[in-house]
C-alpha cells in the first residue's frame, strides 16, 4: 500500500513538473504582452492591432484558413471512413494500406508533387494554394476508420430497416456514435492548420498579403511581439478550454 501510495505521488510530481515547463513559456508571453516601456496595460495589443492594423488581416487569414481546411477535411474524411470501415468492396484493405502509407509520409515528400499540381492549375500564390493541399488528409480517415469499426453492424441494420436513406442513417446511427471524435479531430485539424508555415512559404512566396499570422509573427517588431504571440495562441488555448472534457472522453472512448 505505501509503495503503491510512493508511485502515485511519484508520478503526479513528475507530471506536475512537466505541466509546469510546458506552461511557463505560454505565461511568460502573456505576461510580457501586458508591459510596454516598463508600464503595466494593453498598449501592445493597442500598437498591434490599432496603429498598425496589418497584422489583425494576417490573423483573419489565419483564422478563414484554418477554418475552411476543418471543415472541408471533416466533410471529406467522414464518408471515406465510413467507406473503409463499414463497407465491404474488393481491395478495401489494400487501397486502405495505402492511405496509411501516405500519412506516414512527411510534408517534404509531397511538396514537389504539391507544388507541380498548384503550378498547373494556376493556384499559386492563392489563397487556395495554402488550404486545398491540407483539406485532403489521410490521418483524419484513418481515426474516423478506427472509431466506426467499434460500432456495431447489427445498429446500422436496424436503422436501414427504417429507412433506405444512406444520409438518414449515417445521420441517426453512425454520427451520434463518433460525434466526440468529429469534434476532438476537428481540433486537432484546426491546430495543425493554425501552425502551419512550410506551405505558406513555398506555395506564396509572391504574394505577402495572403500569408497566415503563423508566418508573419518573426516580423513583428521586437518590443510588440509578447503581443502578438499571446495573441496567435488564444484560439487554440480556447479551443482546448472549450472542449477539453469532450477530447479526453473520445481519447478513453477509443478501443484499438
Amino acid at each position: 500500500m505505501k509503495k503503491l501510495r510512493f508511485s502515485a505521488i511519484l508520478r503526479l510530481l513528475t507530471l506536475s513538473a512537466f505541466a509546469v515547463l510546458f506552461a511557463l513559456p505560454v505565461a511568460a508571453t502573456a505576461g510580457k504582452s501586458l508591459f510596454f516601456e516598463g508600464k503595466f496595460g494593453l498598449r501592445q495589443y493597442w500598437e498591434l492591432f490599432v496603429t498598425n492594423f496589418t497584422y489583425l488581416n494576417y490573423f483573419w487569414n489565419s483564422v478563414i484558413y484554418s477554418a475552411a481546411i476543418t471543415a472541408v477535411s471533416i466533410a471529406i474524411s467522414l464518408p471515406l471512413g465510413f467507406l473503409f470501415s463499414k463497407v465491404k468492396f474488393r481491395f478495401r484493405d489494400g487501397i486502405f494500406f495505402v492511405f496509411i502509407l501516405v500519412m506516414m509520409l512527411p510534408f517534404q515528400a509531397t511538396l514537389l508533387p504539391n507544388y507541380i499540381q498548384l503550378r498547373d492549375f494556376n493556384m499559386l500564390n492563392t489563397p487556395l494554394a495554402l488550404t486545398v493541399p491540407m483539406m485532403f488528409s489521410p490521418f483524419a480517415v484513418f481515426l474516423l476508420r478506427q472509431f466506426m469499426k467499434t460500432i456495431p453492424n447489427d445498429l446500422i441494420d436496424y436503422t436501414l430497416l427504417e429507412t433506405s436513406s444512406v444520409l438518414k442513417t449515417f445521420r441517426y446511427a453512425v454520427f451520434p456514435q463518433i460525434k466526440q471524435a468529429v469534434v476532438s479531430l476537428a481540433i486537432l485539424i484546426f491546430c495543425e492548420s493554425w501552425n502551419m508555415v512550410d506551405q505558406a512559404l513555398i506555395f506564396s512566396m509572391d504574394n505577402g498579403g495572403i500569408m497566415p499570422l503563423s508566418v508573419i509573427l518573426g516580423e513583428i517588431p521586437e518590443n510588440v511581439r509578447p503581443a502578438g504571440g499571446a495573441v496567435y495562441m488564444f484560439p487554440i488555448i480556447m479551443l482546448f478550454v472549450m472542449f477539453r472534457e469532450t477530447l479526453e472522453e473520445s481519447m478513453e472512448a477509443y478501443k484499438p
